[in-house]
């Protein structure tokens, strides 16, 4: 299926922004001060500019994940319909029907069909509600926490447990 110019873009900036948010976070510390074998020390300019690309690059994630489901809702042949088939008793239909094949892809049985997989979209629609959450979470921590000291409180704290959960 060919997709348009505004999807392909979205999906370059996903391809991205995700390895760099994995990467970021690999070497950011979001305190101020941190506990190592129970010694304090102050996080390093690295960290902190570390923090700072994840912050930044998980906003601009979140601007481009809610502009891809916009244009999903918005879009004639596919759009949620693809990537939710779950919510349609036909989608439903078609995807237990592929499911029901998977046992055959493991020993080399694949089928020939001219048409689009919709286990393959549903995986898509997965991974986009995945994305959304991390960076729903990300963005409310950013408002949320301290900038100063990195300490947060209350909701903010639990937002920053599931955030974590996701990714």
């Amino acid at each position: 299926m060919p997709y348009d110019r505004l999807t392909r873009w979205l999906h370059v900036g996903l391809v991205l922004g995700i390895p760099l948010q994995l990467l970021s976070e690999e070497f950011m510390k979001h305190r101020v001060t941190i506990m190592e074998h129970g010694i304090p020390r102050a996080r390093t300019a690295m960290e902190a500019n570390f923090f700072a690309m994840h912050e930044a690059i998980g906003i601009a994630l979140f601007s481009l994940i809610v502009v891809h489901i916009l244009w999903s809702i918005t879009r004639a042949g596919g759009g949620l319909g693809r990537l939710f088939p779950y919510f349609s008793t036909g989608g439903l239909g078609a995807l237990l029907k592929e499911l029901q094949q998977v046992p055959g892809w493991l020993s080399g049985k694949l089928h020939e069909t001219a048409e689009e997989s919709v286990l393959a979209g549903a995986v898509h629609g997965l991974g986009l509600l995945l994305v959304l959450g991390m960076s729903l979470t990300g963005v409310i921590i950013f408002f949320g926490m301290d900038e100063a000291s990195g300490n947060m409180t209350g909701v903010t704290r639990d937002i920053a447990e599931v955030h974590e959960a996701l990714g």
